[in-house]
């Protein structure tokens, strides 16, 4: 409620129709609240803080629904609402009637016209989330009926169920829906001494069906919409929907036969109301009264179930794996009656759904006598496959215990754990930590050889009842934490005993963090940060633990439904490292096999428990179940040295060592050797050989290897010995060894056999090849290329080691110029088979000149190049006749050969380049002789004539004189590939004028643009007055202010003027020197050169120094 006083609330029920009406309302003596006559949506809007909270009041409406009481079958409050619904979507129109007392107030019925008075009252206390949102309800003083009626006007809540308190606009409404699909079954109570469970007709349900996970709603991670979020909780802590969709379908509270549904079936209801009274329409009412939305089923509507019974899941019997599971039974107490059937009940679990586990932590499972009866009645049903035996240490009505087939598993111990243990409340006090201890079981499965150690923890952990309570909620956490905390230590402290530890038992908690506490993560080790939890608590659990809820797919993982949302509570554990070696090679949780998650009983409607044929009912749980291997017994083997190093071995030799393998169990056991290889980077150049098979406990067995490398170098590789042993299947030899090479050589490395006269042999050259290793070699093949050939060898064959051979070679050019070859011994030398060395020899005419060809590069065309020369050489020992020397293109020659050449001398020709034109220009120079094989020497010319051009644009302008002329640009184009420093400058006959360019000077191979600036000077700058009459800028106006002052003076009158015209004289003259001194120091000094008006000629020259092209520009200069 706000906090306006009743009396303003009143006056504004009231709606008083003017100001002063109002004061007096508010005024009025203070006395015993009146009651207030209103209609029902003016209590029933801006809920659920209706304006009318808390005041007396009185409405009428028509009974729609009559509550029966549970207890005494009376009635338990009644439903009125309005024969016809307003447009205000916001306000409800039926309002639930408290019962009371009064007894006028219990004997209305459906269909009258009833007047109620009493305070209008919230259901529940404040400081609630949405979802928890009060219902608006009257408490009755007063009721009076007169005559009956009846309503037809329904709504639909498909559009409310989508935000959680948002159905409290409909409370009290018609439903015109009428399909809903199960998500939790029918539930059920069961009266001391009754001898069956009797339906209460109410199931949670949606309006849409979920096929994808068969009508279920999962619970997610974090505090859900549904839930109080405390003050406490950090920013971080997740959140989830927590599923609004949900409603509470309830068929009997109106008088209505309660409806038995299992999830994932469907439920459909017809109005079958010919009595003319109450609701005629609509299968029931909206009620939010508990705090959460629910539909009131009208007694006058049939509902029919369809859909089929959701299957059941079971584990398999399997006598090759031991079995783990976990139940929360929920007591057998009740009759006689009702214990025989929770019995046969719960041995069809035991035995059908659980496959008769090796172990099953129960909780909630009554006395050690029960659980005995359990005991001996699944023996019975396996007919002495299992000798089950029972055991509950607790005293209370209510403990955990164990069902231990001692066929498979040799028991040692059962302890409790912490009775008596308190922890400390969140208000500061102490309280008992455990409700129902946890109960410790040590024991060994029996396996060939060795037993395996197990010790299994039967947890049953607080509910969280109240966890999400702003008053309750933080003992509720610091109880959890406790308890969570308390486990993680006794895991830790087993596991670091060497325990191989198993944790079974309903934690009441998920697998993941509610945003609480988290449970499941401070037992397995990897609790939430402080940041994503209302109430952090660190883990003992040092070693982690693997919660095998995790491994069940997600749309089966639930063994609970708690007011509709799907969820697992009960949890099994296993340690996920090895915590004993000697015990196992690997972890516990390594060896799981299959992961069951029944589902036999949690879908099912309450009154299945009334049948002793099914396990279907005997709890709200389902339990859950772990199949492990039966881990090897753990043999062990062992081979030395761990290394092997061969040394060095020469390429071509080998070496053997040897490893030993053993088997090293302690006690009688066998393993065997199924695999041995070598594997490696130079696995090539290593081999083994063995017999080794088998070992028994201490004997051994050798494995020979042998290295043989087959290149230089380091040579590694791993000699791998695969066994059966548990503990080391795998045994490894580190090899390694260094290949040593054989070498030669081949001397001298490059031989030049010198000038040889076509078709002469030069003298033959020895090469010497030597086997430099320290065992024989074999030169396998010795050639030549080119113009040589082997005139003599004795390399061939075998070579012993330090020993030589040699090889001779000769020249006999068969063409001119140099000739290359290669000489090429290959041996079987492992650092270098194959050997060379380089041969030069050059071919030579009788006569000839020093080369073939000349390249004068660029030359400016019409200037001459720099003089190369070819010099001429007769190679034979007799003169030769020199008969003519002439040369082509643009090239001439100077030479001081003569008409004869004598043997072995030579003569010069000189030759110089000068192009006549552009471009790639060919010649060459021919030089006759009377030689008789090689007449004619020619020598090819090759040169490149290079120019450039050069225009301005534009070739004519016009400018004034005193200004600058840039419109002017210079392109410089080279031609014939021009390549070199060029320098620009310009010239005029114009008198005070000058021109620049920029650039003046640059590297010409392309075009390049250069721009030409021209200065003029005009004559009335030159004479000094143009400062004053025509300069631009400030001082133009410092002149024109300055002829206005002189104006203003001529226009000044009378004799009292005197003194302004003196002003006025002052400010001219000053005006006007502003405005001639405005550019001091920049114009011409007087009497200088001026450019006279005319045509004036600038002449643009660009040189290399020797070339030189001018473009001229015509430039009229006019007066200023």
């Amino acid at each position: 409620m706000p906090s306006s006083s009743p009396r303003f609330t009143c006056c504004v029920g009231l709606r008083a129709v003017s100001f002063f009406g109002f004061l007096l309302c508010l005024l009025a003596p203070r006395s015993t609240p009146a009651q207030t006559a209103v209609t029902i949506h003016q209590i029933m809007t801006s809920l659920p803080n209706s304006p009318l909270l808390g005041q007396n009041v009185t409405t009428s409406g028509i009974v729609v629904g009559v509550m029966t009481s549970a207890t005494t079958g009376t009635n338990g409050g009644f439903y009125i609402s309005l024969a016809t619904y307003d447009s205000d979507v916001n306000t409800a129109e039926g309002i639930f009637v408290a019962a009371s007392a009064v007894a006028a107030c219990n004997t209305v019925t459906v269909g009258q016209v009833a007047t109620v008075t009493g305070i209008v009252t919230n259901s529940v206390a404040p400081n609630l989330t949405a979802a928890n949102t009060p219902g608006t309800y009257i408490a009755p003083t007063a009721c009076s009926t007169s005559g009956t009626s009846s309503m037809t006007q329904t709504i639909s809540v498909s559009g409310v169920l989508t935000t959680f308190g948002d159905a409290l606009k409909y409370t009290g409404m018609a439903v015109s829906n009428t399909s809903f699909y199960a998500v939790q079954p029918t539930t059920g109570t069961l009266a001391s001494g009754a001898n069956a469970v009797t339906s209460t007709g109410q199931f949670w349900a949606t309006l849409n069906t979920n096929s994808g996970t068969n009508n279920h709603l999962f619970r997610s991670a974090g505090i859900g919409g549904d839930e109080y979020r405390p003050t406490t909780a950090p920013a971080g802590v997740p959140t989830w929907s927590g599923n609004p969709q949900r409603v509470l379908i309830d068929t009997a509270s109106f008088g209505g036969s309660p409806v038995d549904i299992t999830v994932g079936q469907a439920v459909t209801c017809t109005n079958h109301n010919t009595s003319g009274l109450g609701a005629t329409n609509g299968i029931g009412v909206v009620d939010y009264t508990l705090g959460y939305a629910r539909i009131l089923i009208f007694n006058t509507v049939t509902c029919t179930v369809s859909g089929s019974v959701p299957t059941s899941v079971s584990a398999a019997a399997d006598t090759t794996h031991f079995k783990v599971g976990t139940l929360d039974v929920n007591t057998f107490l009740g009759s006689a009656s009702v214990f025989q059937t929770a019995l046969a009940k719960a041995t069809l679990a035991v035995t059908n759904v659980f496959g008769s586990p090796d172990i099953l932590a129960l909780q909630e499972v009554g006395d050690q006598s029960t659980l005995q009866y359990l005991a001996a009645a699944a023996n019975t049903v396996n007919g002495g496959s299992t000798n089950y035996v029972a055991t509950v240490l607790g005293t209370d009505t209510i403990n955990s215990g164990f069902l231990v087939n001692t066929n498979t598993l040799k028991s040692s111990s059962y302890t409790e754990v912490g009775r008596g243990v308190t922890y400390a409340t969140s208000s500061g006090g102490t309280a008992t930590l455990w409700e129902h201890p946890p109960l410790v079981l040590q024991g060994e499965f029996v396996r060939v050889g060795k037993n395996y150690p197990v010790t299994v923890l039967d947890v049953h952990m607080t509910p969280r009842e109240n966890i999400d309570d702003a008053t309750l909620g933080p003992d509720v956490r610091a109880h959890r934490a406790a308890q969570a905390s308390a486990i993680s230590t006794l895991v830790q402290q087993y596991q670091s005993a060497g325990a191989n530890v198993i944790v079974a038992g309903n934690l009441n908690g998920y697998e993941y963090n509610d945003g609480y506490v988290d449970v499941t993560g401070i037992i397995d080790g990897a609790p939430a940060a402080a940041t994503a939890v209302t109430l952090y608590q660190a883990s003992n659990t040092t070693a982690p633990l693997h919660d095998f809820t995790t491994d069940v797919t997600a749309n089966t993982r639930y063994n609970i439904i708690e007011r509709g949302n799907a969820a697992a509570l009960e949890h099994i554990f296993a340690s996920a490292t090895v915590t004993d070696s000697s015990t196992a090679s690997a972890s516990l949780a390594s060896y799981v096999n299959t992961v069951t998650q029944p589902h036999f009983s949690t879908d099912y409607s309450a009154v299945s428990a009334n049948d002793a044929t099914t396990p279907a009912g005997l709890t709200p749980h389902d339990g859950f179940l772990v199949n492990f291997a039966i881990p090897p017994v753990p043999t062990t083997a062992s081979i030395t040295p761990s290394s092997l190093n061969f040394g060095d071995v020469v390429l071509g030799a080998s070496k053997s060592l040897t490893a030993t393998v053993t088997n090293t169990t302690t006690f009688t056991s066998t393993v065997n050797i199924t695999n041995i290889a070598i594997s490696g980077a130079s696995a090539t150049d290593f081999s083994q050989t063995s017999t080794c098979t088998s070992l028994s406990m201490g004997s051994t067995c050798t494995v020979t290897v042998t290295f043989k490398p087959t290149a230089t170098g380091t040579r590694t590789a791993t000699l791998t010995v695969t066994t059966d042993s548990t503990s080391n299947a795998t045994l490894t030899v580190a090899l390694s060894g260094n290949g040593l090479a054989t070498t030669a050589t081949l001397t001298p490395a490059a031989a030049n056999f010198g000038n040889v006269v076509l078709g002469s042999t030069s003298a033959a050259q020895t090469f010497v090849w030597m086997n430099t290793s320290t065992v024989p070699l074999t030169v396998s093949s010795v050639t030549v290329t080119g113009d040589y050939s082997i005139s003599a060898t004795t390399c061939s064959g075998a070579v012993a080691a330090g020993t030589v051979c040699s090889v001779s070679v000769v020249f006999k050019p068969t063409v001119l110029k140099t000739r290359t070859g290669v000489l090429t011994v290959v041996s079987d030398s492992s650092a270098n088979g194959t050997l060379t060395a380089s041969l030069t020899g050059n071919g030579i005419a009788d006569v000839q000149a020093d080369v073939d060809a000349l390249n004068f590069g660029n030359v400016d065309v019409g200037f001459s190049s720099a003089a190369q020369t070819v010099t001429i050489t007769n190679y034979t020992t007799t003169a030769i006749a020199l008969t003519g020397v002439s040369i082509s293109g643009d090239y001439r020659e100077t030479t001081t050969c003569g008409g004869t050449l004598s043997g072995g001398a030579s003569c010069a020709v000189s030759i110089i380049f000068t192009p006549t034109t552009t471009g790639v220009r060919t010649g060459a120079l021919v030089v006759t002789t009377n030689d008789t094989r090689y007449p004619v020497i020619i020598v090819a010319l090759t040169g490149n004539g290079v120019d450039f051009s050069v225009r301005v644009t534009p070739t004519t302008g016009s400018t004034i004189a005193g200004y600058n002329y840039t419109d002017a640009k210079v392109t410089v184009t080279a031609i014939g590939g021009f390549s070199a420093p060029v320098t620009l400058t310009c010239t005029t006959k114009a008198l005070g004028s000058a021109c620049s360019l920029a650039p003046s000077g640059f590297t010409l191979s392309g075009t390049t643009v250069s721009a030409a600036t021209i200065t003029t000077t005009s004559k009335y700058t030159v004479i000094g007055y143009g400062a004053l009459l025509f300069q631009s800028g400030r001082g133009r106006w410092m002149t024109l202010l300055g002829l206005l002052s002189a104006t203003a003076l001529c226009m000044a009158r009378g004799r009292g003027r005197q003194a302004a015209r003196l002003l006025l004289t002052l400010v001219f003259l000053g005006l006007a020197a502003g405005a001639m001194s405005g550019c001091s120091g920049k114009l011409p000094a007087l009497n200088s050169p001026y450019t006279e008006p005319g045509t004036y000629d600038y002449v643009f020259t660009v040189t290399d120094g020797q070339l030189s092209h001018t473009a001229t520009l015509s430039l009229t200069v006019t007066a200023k």
